[in-house]
């Protein structure tokens, strides 16, 4: 898998050697992404500089975001749980 940006017409990969990428998200001026099959979290300058954010054992699903005070949130579907960095946070969702 590949990201790509665009300067009008022109495409420039700025991404490469994702194991499993996905939910693209634009942040603090870097564009973030999960690689679920590397368990990362990375984020990306326009020159395609890479920045691992976060490495951890979530499980999938998993979706990530951000607090309004700019604190990485982190939720593992199959484990229940919400992290915040490399904090847990909360005892399993499926408790609530």
């Amino acid at each position: 898998m590949e990201l790509i940006k665009t300067e009008s017409t022109k495409l420039t990969k700025i991404a490469t050697d994702l194991a499993m990428g996905e939910s693209p998200r634009w942040h603090d001026g870097r564009l973030w992404i999960s690689d679920w099959g590397a368990q990362e979290i990375l984020s990306f300058d326009l020159e395609g500089n890479r920045r691992v954010e976060l490495t951890h054992s979530f499980g999938l699903p998993c979706c990530f975001d951000w607090l309004p005070n700019g604190d990485l949130l982190v939720v593992s579907g199959p484990k229940g749980l919400v992290y915040v960095g490399e904090r847990t946070v909360s005892s399993p969702l499926m408790l609530i």
